[in-house]
C-alpha cells in the first residue's frame, strides 16, 4: 500500500467517524453526506485497485 492511498483510507475512516458523530447528534443531513463522501472515495479506491492489478496481469 502506498503512502497516498493510506492517506485516503484514512480520509475514508475520518468520513465516517464525522458521519456517526453527526447521525448521533442528531444532524442527519451532515451524517449522511459524510457517509455518501466515504462510500465515493472507498468506490474511486477499488476501481483504481482493479485498474492496477489488470495492468500487472
Amino acid at each position: 500500500m502506498t503512502k497516498h492511498e493510506k492517506q485516503q483510507l484514512e480520509t475514508v475512516c475520518r468520513y465516517l467517524n464525522d458521519g456517526f458523530a453527526d447521525l448521533g447528534c442528531g444532524r442527519i443531513s451532515f451524517g449522511v453526506a459524510s457517509v455518501e463522501q466515504a462510500k465515493i472515495l472507498l468506490d474511486v479506491l477499488l476501481v483504481l485497485d482493479n485498474r492496477k492489478s489488470k495492468q500487472d496481469k
